[in-house]
């Protein structure tokens, strides 16, 4: 056991160090002598971004603020009678204002603001957003393949495709159009040197530029210090986005080891915990949202031996990630699992039957009406318990009539019409009388059942105010069906209604 635990919390160790970038991976991409520098400038940057990184392109922060820095130094360099384009990566100038709303027109008007990607026009850059950005089409081309959703690159062009490239190929057929995107060529100029740079002039930080006059690129190399044998931070921004999901996926995995291992040595805090920050972690990718709630239900698992409410928060944020999805019946098997922990770790029965409630829904929404009908069951019997007899009374009654009308549960309906009946009992005798009748015609074979009889008897108990044929009728009952807790203690509550006298059934 102890082992276990020392294993446990040296992988969880290991995962905090290559989160905060100490040692291991991250420490050898920031550097050797200024790992610890580095590592916190990090840190930072991942508190003010990670709300907003879906796709963990922390490289974009770091490259834009050297592109706006030497972008302004460029702006105060021209003329004034020059135009320059501030759209980003561009930094093209031009004599007029003429030259410079066609080159925007051409270069900018039609962009994708997600990957960057130029097109001739408007329809081409929906075309292009859909199905490269959307996930309503990505769900829609794998629920519905046969459907066809890809339309032609030519807006007057109503043909629809099965596939990407049949569209493609009737494009450049009958429009001469070989795909949606620009391809324009533009000329190569001549890269600019820095010289007569002294090393004051770049002290704490040395940048490897690359510029043209018509583009501003991203740094190719950024390093902490001026030891030349230090290895830079960003060599470009594809390798750092591809090592930066590298690291998140070794601290996911560390994450998961360590939880593990502190299930096997029975620290459940602790185990639930490390699946809470694996939890977080896959999280902030829009593929990860199944590992994202399978790792909160596992917390929850590690949380209900100790702290239900710790359990309950975590199976919260499962049942949000579930419905986002589309998993209905996934969330509600978690709200069931909530209503148990209110049902038995922390009693609370007004929780307990919202959460068995919200399970019941889902399941009609889903289909599965036997599933639906045990939590009603449910519902109802808490209703019974907190005194909302007219809840109490619906749900019965809505399960009784569904059960009435099924070719192999009709003769189950008896048991759920006798407790709408007895909830009956506990408001009103002559609303009982009514709905003993209108059950009767429901489901003509409950008038041949004992329930149907024992109820006929307590109302005429009641009518003569006598407690003790009221005891009596109920023990006769009792001998041939046992009556549970439930059952017992509003029989208890309508005896009462008889007049004064002790409220032993038995």
């Amino acid at each position: 056991m102890a082992e276990n635990e020392a294993k446990a919390r040296k992988k969880f160790e290991e995962a905090e160090k290559k989160a905060k970038g100490g040692s291991g991976f991250l420490g050898s991409l920031f550097g050797g002598a200024k790992a610890d520098e580095a590592a916190d400038l990090f840190v930072q940057a991942m508190k003010s971004v990670t709300p907003h990184l879906k796709q963990l392109n922390f490289s974009l922060k770091y490259a834009s603020i050297f592109e706006r820095q030497e972008e302004e130094s460029r702006w105060q360099q021209r003329s004034n009678n020059e135009i320059c384009c501030m759209e980003k990566g561009c930094g093209e100038t031009f004599d007029n204002v003429e030259f410079y709303e066609e080159h925007y027109e051409l270069f900018h008007r039609h962009q994708c603001s997600v990957c960057g990607l130029k097109f001739a026009n408007t329809h081409r850059l929906e075309l292009h957003s859909d199905e490269k950005h959307s996930s309503f089409f990505k769900a829609q081309l794998q629920l519905r393949p046969e459907v066809a959703l890809f339309r032609c690159w030519d807006s007057e062009c109503t043909l629809v495709f099965r596939n990407a490239k049949e569209r493609n190929e009737h494009s450049l057929k009958e429009h001469m159009i070989e795909d949606g995107e620009m391809k324009l060529e533009k000329r190569k100029l001549a890269r600019k040197t820095w010289e007569g740079r002294s090393d004051d002039a770049v002290r704490g930080m040395v940048i490897s530029p690359k510029n043209t006059k018509g583009r501003i690129a991203a740094p190719r190399a950024i390093v902490f210090g001026n030891d030349e044998q230090q290895e830079p931070m960003f060599e470009s921004r594809t390798m750092w986005v591809i090592k930066q999901n590298f690291v998140v996926s070794e601290i996911e995995e560390g994450n998961l080891k360590a939880g593990n291992l502190f299930k096997i040595s029975k620290l459940w805090k602790e185990a639930g915990d490390a699946f809470v920050r694996s939890a977080e972690l896959h999280a902030s990718s829009n593929d990860g949202r199944h590992d994202t709630a399978s790792n909160y239900a596992e917390a929850a698992n590690c949380y209900r031996k100790i702290n239900a409410q710790l359990a309950v928060d975590c199976l919260m944020k499962t049942v949000e990630i579930y419905t986002d999805m589309g998993r209905f019946n996934m969330a509600a098997k978690n709200h069931c699992t909530i209503a148990e922990l209110y049902e038995n770790e922390c009693p609370d029965m007004a929780q307990c039957m919202a959460h068995y409630q919200k399970a019941a829904d889902f399941y009609k929404g889903e289909e599965s009406k036997s599933s639906a009908t045990k939590c009603l069951i449910k519902v109802a019997q808490y209703a019974a318990q907190l005194e909302q007899y007219r809840k109490a009374i619906q749900v019965f009654e809505e399960i009784a009539t569904w059960e009435a009308d099924h070719p192999t549960l009709k003769y189950a309906a008896k048991n759920h019409f006798f407790q709408a009946l007895l909830c009956y009992l506990c408001v009103d005798v002559l609303d009982t009388q009514h709905a003993l009748k209108r059950y009767e015609e429901i489901s003509p074979s409950f008038a041949d059942t004992r329930e149907y009889k024992l109820i006929r008897d307590l109302i005429a108990c009641i009518e003569e105010q006598n407690q003790d044929h009221f005891t009596d009728t109920v023990k006769a009952y009792d001998k041939i069906s046992r009556l549970d807790p439930w059952h017992t203690a509003l029989l208890v509550k309508i005896k009462r209604s008889c007049g004064e006298g002790e409220d032993d059934l038995k």
